[in-house]
């Protein structure tokens, strides 16, 4: 059973996190696996760019099928466009008053190859409404750019996608079907 916290910050491998969790809380599990996916893309590239935007569906799905079809898509355009080795991503699933499920989503893409997420949203919005039949938004100030070294920007941009594990709106899905997803990135040792 997910674990609930009512806080203000997370400790993750020894560095503390402030996080979006106080109103509703957040499932402590899903926020620190987002941070240790921020964490191993920033430990094989010094510069990270994240991109934080939304995914709505017009129709009820049991399943997260679409977003599969979506990052498959979208991964084989960025690497073959930017020259990526790896695409680090988070979604989670959440229903509210909607009869329908929606997707907050966060990209993580080399900071040294994008630094803009311009194109990167256009493509996303091309392959969201036209490939499966939904409607993206991108939320203000949608993008942070990363570095290795800087804790105020790791920080605003932990806080932003901790937004993602909050408790509200989840758990409206058949029990098979996953509230959220992330990339499986291991932390590079030899950085």
């Amino acid at each position: 059973m997910p674990y609930i916290m009512n806080t203000r910050y997370l400790e993750v491998n020894n560095t503390v996190f402030w996080v979006n969790g106080k109103h509703s809380g957040i499932y402590s599990h899903m926020a620190k696996q987002m941070i240790g996916q921020v964490n191993a893309m920033l430990s094989y590239h010094s510069k990270v760019h994240l991109i934080r935007f939304d995914l709505r569906l017009y129709k009820y799905t049991d399943n997260n099928e679409v977003v599969s079809k979506f990052n498959r898509i979208l991964f084989k355009w960025l690497k073959r466009k930017y020259e990526l080795k790896r695409v680090g991503f988070l979604w989670c699933r959440e229903m509210e008053t909607a009869k329908q499920q929606h997707y907050h989503y966060a990209l993580m893409l080399d900071g040294h190859k994008v630094r803009h997420p311009y194109d990167i949203l256009i493509k996303v919005k091309d392959v969201w409404e036209t490939n499966l039949q939904g409607s993206e938004y991108t939320p203000k100030r949608c993008y942070y750019n990363l570095k290795r070294e800087c804790e105020a920007s790791i920080q605003r941009a932990v806080w932003r996608i901790s937004y993602l594990a909050k408790a509200r709106g989840k758990g409206y899905k058949p029990s098979q079907t996953k509230n959220y997803g992330a990339s499986r990135i291991r932390i590079n040792n030899n950085s």
